[in-house]
């Protein structure tokens, strides 16, 4: 039955005369013209009904993530704030506010954490920049500016090529700066950045086994000494030629830098720093 169907049935004078014709014995049944529209209304609105609950549980889906993810971005930015008071330092600075500023600020981290395991990468982190900036401060001292080496992709920070400063100047020039910029991490940058992580040692994050000072060390290692190791050699052939003025007056603080970052893995004695480490000693002693 077509719409011009429905026309005939509902039409006003004959929809009079049924019902004049009909016996009130014998009801009849009739079908409402608006019956398939109410059905049609109907079907809409329950359409309408399923697409709005479908809305609704979306939004509070989505609501709920965000809920989740508020904790972790704003522990994100407390990190990202505590390394601000942090990073001066390993440019020779002060800090960003008090040592007990900053210990506060390193509780707050530690509360935001979902879990404490989580807190070494951020403060590796924030090391990492640090030892990134002292790589600036050893070109300086070394007179010569960074350069990057175009074959090397790095993941994160771009770093100057320690290889092409090793290159561009003498061994004992080389050497000569990196002594500089070990006084400075071991007077300077150490004490500071171990005080402001002491709360680490107080949760439990830290403890002799693992440190901070060992992390810094450790940056500071393979980041700054294990590519100049070669200069750090011939610095050590220099020194077992018996010239008196090939000596470089740097060889008590290289011997120191050396021996302690050997001392970092006592295990590995066949290492290629522990036999520098024990080269440039001997070379003191003669």
């Amino acid at each position: 039955m077509d719409g011009s169907d429905f026309g005939g049935l509902w039409s006003p004078g004959r929809g009079r005369e049924q019902q004049t014709a009909a016996s009130p014995r014998t009801p009849q049944t009739t079908v409402s013209p608006r019956t398939p529209q109410l059905h049609a209304r109907m079907g809409v609105r329950g359409a309408a009904h399923t697409t709005l609950a479908a809305l609704e549980a979306k939004h509070a889906g989505q609501q709920q993530q965000q809920q989740q993810q508020a904790p972790r971005a704003e522990g994100e930015d407390k990190w990202r704030r505590l390394g601000t008071r942090v990073l001066p330092v390993f440019n020779g600075g002060a800090l960003q506010g008090t040592v007990e500023e900053c210990n506060e600020a390193v509780r707050s981290c530690l509360r935001s954490s979902e879990q404490l395991d989580l807190v070494w990468p951020e403060v590796h982190a924030i090391l990492r920049v640090g030892v990134f900036s002292l790589v600036r401060i050893l070109h300086r001292h070394a007179g010569v500016a960074p350069r990057y080496d175009a074959r090397q992709k790095p993941a994160g920070l771009a770093m100057p090529s320690l290889a092409l400063l090793a290159d561009a100047v003498r061994a004992d020039v080389a050497a000569d700066a990196l002594t500089l910029v070990w006084e400075l991490l071991s007077a300077h940058v150490l004490p500071l950045v171990e005080a402001v992580f002491l709360p680490l040692v107080q949760f439990g994050v830290a403890n002799r086994r693992r440190s901070v000072r060992a992390a810094v060390l450790v940056h500071f290692r393979d980041t700054l000494v294990l590519p100049l190791l070669p200069a750090l050699d011939d610095v050590a052939a220099l020194c077992r030629s018996q010239l008196p003025l090939a000596v470089p007056r740097c060889l008590p603080g290289v011997v120191q830098m050396a021996t302690v970052l050997a001392a970092l893995t006592p295990s590995d004695r066949v290492g290629p720093l522990y036999t520098t480490a024990r080269a440039l000693s001997a070379a003191l002693q003669t």
